[in-house]
């Protein structure tokens, strides 16, 4: 097979071809490859002679890397072995090519665990570049365009309105009740339908979260996760905090997207052209200036609070639910709590960038990575 054929094959997910090319480009070194797979993440185990540096092995597969038509995983687990002992362990990215491009240049990979740029507290902390720098005004300027035109905020609403019922939606689902969410064309804005409660999705939920518990058995750190996780799920599945979450999440899926387009713009992930990047941060920034309005007008404008308090179709709006059923306070108390965490929105899109590699990490420990013991029991029962 030539080489090309054999990088159209490892574009295609061919461990064969991978485990065959990435062991050439690392053959300079001495250094010994193994290729696995596990779902969308494949799993390269080095065997080095001598210590080698992180940098000079990514340097390396970098090269390689870049002169694939395509990749068929999303990321690279790489962990590195001298005489049987675990050595260092990066991630590679491969959903950012031109992260990719410059590091084969000698450059810094930003998702680089080895070679963090700074470090806070012994983290390594992703600092804010002049790009990203640029992102962030240019799609708050452009935000605040379209805010200030209210025929182009009009016609933006439906975006958000699909969002908050989404919400709604999705922890209706996610606590057993079968829900759609639709536009309300009698009354403006939308609206979200829900049954009784169907004992079968719960158990499918239980049955899940069992599964998983099943796959990750040898992970005792993830075990102890999925076990308080389901500890929760059960506590808020059977009080009338569910209840509450259904109510509240309409608003909070608004600011959980627009957090995840902030990252998006901050970080590029998942971004194919650059034009993406300032566009997410527009939208972003739009739902947070559109909310942030909503909860000034709400609080100080006494027409659009008592039109609030009016309901629509005989319902009442969703603050006015969770003030007076749940928390039994004031509505300006809900609404006050609300828009301090709209103002906290971009915030936490900065710390999530800003700590991503963290992420990644506790990500790749919890699901991905497998301990070396069990590794050598799978080996062993294999012979």
């Amino acid at each position: 097979m030539t080489c090309s054929a054999r990088r159209l094959a490892a574009a295609r997910g061919d461990l064969e071809a991978i485990q065959a090319l990435l062991g050439a480009a690392l053959a300079p070194q001495g250094i010994a490859v193994t290729v696995h797979q596990r779902r969308e993440c494949l799993l390269l185990r080095l065997q080095c002679p001598t210590a080698v540096a992180a940098a000079i092995v990514l340097t390396l597969l970098a090269r390689e890397l870049i002169s694939w038509p395509s990749y068929a995983h999303s990321n690279i687990l790489i962990t590195a072995y001298q005489d049987s002992k675990e050595r260092w362990q990066e991630v590679l990215d491969l959903t950012h090519p031109h992260e990719l491009q410059r590091l084969a240049k000698g450059g810094h990979l930003r998702q680089n665990l080895a070679l963090p740029r700074k470090e806070e507290f012994g983290i390594p902390v992703q600092p804010l570049s002049p790009r990203d720098w640029q992102v962030i005004a240019a799609g708050f300027g452009l935000s605040l365009l379209l805010l200030a035109s209210e025929q182009v905020t009009f016609l933006l609403s439906p975006l958000i309105t699909l969002v908050h019922e989404m919400g709604h939606a999705v922890m209706a689902w996610l606590f057993g009740y079968a829900a759609v969410p639709a536009f309300d064309f009698r009354y403006g804005g939308g609206v979200t339908l829900h049954g009784d409660r169907a004992g079968g999705i719960v158990l499918l939920i239980y049955t899940g979260l069992l599964a998983l518990a099943y796959f990750y058995r040898h992970h005792r750190l993830t075990l102890a996760c999925l076990g308080v996780l389901t500890l929760l799920y059960t506590l808020v599945a059977f009080t009338p905090v569910h209840e509450m979450l259904f109510v509240a999440m309409g608003h909070g899926f608004e600011l959980i997207f627009a957090v995840i387009f902030l990252y998006r713009a901050l970080s590029g992930w998942g971004c194919r052209y650059p034009i993406e990047r300032p566009l997410y941060s527009m939208v972003g920034f739009f739902i947070v200036f559109f909310n942030m309005r909503f909860a000034w007008q709400l609080q100080f404008n006494p027409v659009f609070r008592e039109m609030y308090l009016m309901g629509k179709g005989g319902m009442d709006h969703d603050f006015v639910r969770l003030a007076r059923d749940f928390f039994h306070t004031d509505l300006a108390t809900v609404v006050g709590f609300y828009g301090f965490f709209v103002v906290l929105t971009p915030a936490i899109a900065f710390l999530l960038y800003r700590y991503r590699q963290l992420m990644v990490y506790l990500f790749v420990r919890l699901f991905i990575f497998e301990g070396e013991s069990h590794r050598r029991r799978r080996q062993t029962g294999r012979r």
